[in-house]
């Protein structure tokens, strides 16, 4: 493996376009990263007041009520009649947002996997200061994944300014920050970027599934290797990985698939009611084709009843899962 950061997706790697796939996407549109927590009232301060990530809309989303889940949305999401709300933000200077959910009036069982776990993910932030984002994140109490707690230079590089450190939410869900050098000229703000990392079983098996369900355009997958200081970024002295970066055709977020080798690892593969089960939305042409798709492809369908919830509107909803037990909502808009 290179010296240099084996972790961190650049903002030059993301604009990288990878060869056109053979197989066509049901993509049109992606939308955001989002995992399930215990209680938006503690999780959404840590995002919106410690990393500073913008809400969407006016209104301040712990002021909204759970909603009881009314039958479609009860087998769409397989939570049985449990209520709802969520939050959303906005990640600027990058290709997707975050949503955070809350079910409850039902059974719910935490998801806390370790980094390695298949079905893991990791929202990497792109900050500008790191050290005055990690100052609020010390004072929020959050835990630290990245050994001596402190940001780590993992270039090899001693005049490097880039800096990562990996740390957990309320729920446990991983959040990687980076500081990248130089600092990109075109981003303003604090907030300079985003990508997502998700932790796989195999990344060959991975990579087809990812081509055949989703069209999915993988560059050449790095070899099984090491590095002590990026072990211990990630909390993992002694592992070993390999990463594939791709990307959804029409789309600019790069994704980073890591397979994980040396340490123990067990899939996660959590409910959409569960704390820390994390999952990815994005928007389909048509969502019985995308189902048909990712099932030929080799995924499942977690909704109730085993296919899309389609409305007399249009609008049309599947939680499916991966190979590696993650979950990917697929949406489909109302007619126009």
């Amino acid at each position: 493996m290179p010296s240099t950061t084996l972790l961190t997706i650049s903002v030059a790697a993301s604009l990288v376009a990878g060869i056109a796939s053979a197989q066509t996407t049901p993509v049109v549109q992606l939308q955001n990263l989002a995992h399930t927590t215990e209680s938006l009232d503690k999780t959404v301060p840590f995002y919106r007041d410690v990393l500073a990530l913008p809400v969407n809309g006016a209104r301040d989303p712990l002021t909204q009520q759970p909603q009881k889940l009314d039958e479609d949305m009860s087998k769409f999401t397989a939570t049985k009649g449990m209520s709802f709300r969520a939050a959303t933000f906005r990640i600027p200077n990058a290709a997707i947002g975050f949503e955070l959910t809350e079910f409850t009036g039902g059974s719910r069982k935490p998801v806390r996997p370790n980094i390695q776990d298949p079905g893991a993910a990791t929202l990497a932030l792109q900050v500008r200061d790191i050290e005055k984002v990690m100052a609020k994140v010390k004072a929020s109490g959050a835990p630290i994944v990245t050994i001596g707690g402190a940001p780590v230079n993992p270039t090899g590089n001693p005049n490097s300014k880039l800096r990562e450190i990996v740390v957990r939410d309320p729920d446990g869900f991983f959040v990687e920050l980076q500081q990248p050098d130089p600092l990109p000229a075109s981003a303003t703000g604090d907030i300079l970027g985003a990508s997502v990392q998700f932790s796989i079983e195999d990344s060959a098996k991975t990579v087809a599934f990812l081509r055949d369900a989703i069209g999915f355009n993988a560059r050449a997958t790095g070899a099984l290797g090491t590095n002590a200081v990026v072990a211990n970024l990630i909390g993992l002295p002694g592992a070993q990985w390999r990463i594939t970066h791709g990307s959804i055709p029409g789309t600019t977020l790069d994704f980073g698939l890591i397979e994980y080798s040396g340490v123990p690892r067990a899939k996660v593969a959590g409910g959409a009611e569960d704390p820390g089960s994390p999952a990815f939305t994005m928007v389909v042409r048509d969502v019985n084709a995308a189902v048909d798709q990712w099932k030929k492809a080799g995924g499942t369908v977690a909704t109730t009843g085993g296919k899309a919830i389609v409305r007399a509107n249009g609008a049309g909803n599947v939680f499916v899962r991966d190979v590696n037990g993650l979950m990917w909502e697929l949406i489909q808009r109302a007619a126009q």
